[in-house]
């Protein structure tokens, strides 16, 4: 197994959002490309210095070019358990995971990382992509994960997909990133320093004044349906859109100081980013708490970014 040289290998994120998955192998010194439908999405690239930026439809469009590793989190609403109005083949969405998989095809990458659901695994749409990808040369492992389980303050579980060319060279990886393994951040550990900051006083640390939290309480009280209020001394499950299922601030709601849900700034601490990540000026809160929510963390492809870095580059 020959090592390549870090400045020649060039990294593709396919529907790449707010740069979760580019944020981690961009920290590591790889040379990031980031591909999304939301020209949004460039901005973010930019401010943040995460790396190149293309705007496209990969439903129908093609990203050429060479690239030693493919990363990419293809939309999981096709496959996710509280999607109940459109799943599976009724969502328009749903081919995505196999766009993921001719870009493999087509761009023959020395490794790929892909990151879903872990409901994805039981569509035909994906194990026979995993099965074409095998045929033609590739080793393939995939597994859920914990996201507490490798330091992160939220229970979110996903399926995480390792493959290469090289066997001997993805088993090391995977082996190495669960080696990696450390405990839990808590709630608190990661937005507590944020709680006496008033709205708008830093970066992105915004919230909706909604004026119908107290008809939820039974929501809140039962944690069904993804209402949750969260503990300081506990990661936080795994949330959606705040706009849709309010997630309350622990510290709110008690001895008479009116609930409030946490804001965008607080779900990007608890989704792993760092504190100087930020939105663009003007970005919509509902697009802010969205693009949040569907982020690969940056703290897991930082993970996955070292193992490579340590395996597959020369010192």
């Amino acid at each position: 197994m020959r090592k390549k040289s870090i400045n020649k290998v060039n990294v593709l994120d396919l529907f790449c959002g707010a740069g979760g998955f580019s944020s981690g192998f961009n920290n590591q010194g790889f040379s990031v490309t980031g591909v999304d439908i939301n020209p949004r999405a460039e901005e973010i690239f930019s401010i943040n210095n995460i790396g190149k930026f293309v705007n496209a439809d990969l439903l129908t469009d093609n990203i050429d070019g060479k690239f030693k590793i493919v990363l990419g989190g293809p939309p999981c609403r096709p496959f996710s358990a509280v999607n109940i109005k459109k799943r599976g083949e009724n969502h328009p969405n749903y081919p995505l995971v196999a766009r993921y998989f001719d870009h493999i095809h087509n761009l023959k990458p020395d490794l790929f990382f892909m990151e879903n659901v872990p409901p994805v695994r039981s569509y035909s749409i994906f194990l026979d992509s995993i099965e074409k990808i095998r045929t033609e040369g590739y080793y393939v492992e995939y597994f859920v994960i914990h996201y507490a389980d490798f330091g992160t303050s939220t229970k979110r579980r996903r399926l995480i997909v390792f493959g290469g060319k090289d066997d001997n060279l993805v088993k090391m990886i995977v082996q190495k990133f669960n080696e990696r393994k450390k405990a839990a951040k808590t709630v608190g550990e990661a937005i507590k320093k944020y709680e006496n900051i008033s709205f708008g006083e830093y970066p992105d640390h915004v919230w909706p004044i909604f004026k119908t939290i107290d008809k939820y309480a039974d929501k809140y009280e039962s944690g069904k349906f993804g209402w949750y209020k969260l503990d300081y001394s506990q990661p936080a499950p795994s949330f959606g859109n705040i706009t849709k299922t309010y997630i309350l601030h622990p510290a709110f709601g008690n001895n008479g100081i009116p609930a409030r849900v946490i804001s965008v700034r607080e779900a990007m601490e608890i989704m792993g980013f760092k504190a100087e990540f930020q939105f663009p000026e003007g970005m919509g809160m509902g697009m802010r708490y969205q693009m949040v929510v569907d982020v690969v963390s940056p703290v897991i492809s930082e993970i996955i970014a070292e193992v490579v870095k340590e395996c597959y580059i020369k010192p």
